[in-house]
């Protein structure tokens, strides 16, 4: 994962922030085959935060995608990178258990096709028969 800091000294809007942000975007997307976001400094005109994140099989090539995002953001005018920080994360040995959703019916944790309500908590169900 990675976030970048930026300051659009020019922008004295939101609308123009956001034209600079979109062709950022834009550019990392094409360039590199990244999705970048904000995702922080959102009601700020002249300061922007972007975040990505990318999945790899090798912790270097994630790395070196994230560099080349930076290089990319960097190259693109209109926004100053001010800061950058990198996180890298391993899953190694047993996957983790993650509760499944699902999104037909925006049921939270209950398990798709389970068929019976034995996801209801019992202090539910005992306001339920009430």
């Amino acid at each position: 994962m990675a976030k970048l800091s930026l300051v659009i000294a020019n922008a004295h809007s939101l609308k123009e922030k956001r034209m600079v942000i979109r062709r950022i975007k834009d550019r990392v997307r094409e360039r590199v085959g990244v999705i970048v976001n904000e995702v922080g400094s959102l009601d700020t005109w002249q300061r922007a935060e972007l975040g990505c994140a990318v999945a790899c099989n090798d912790r270097v090539k994630a790395l070196e995608l994230l560099d080349h995002v930076v290089r990319v953001t960097m190259s693109a005018s209109g926004g100053q990178v001010v800061a950058v920080a990198k996180d890298a994360w391993t899953f190694d040995g047993e996957p983790a258990p993650i509760a499944i959703v699902d999104d037909r019916t925006g049921s939270g944790d209950k398990a798709v096709g389970q068929g019976d309500e034995a996801w209801v908590p019992d202090e539910w169900r005992d306001d339920l028969d009430s």
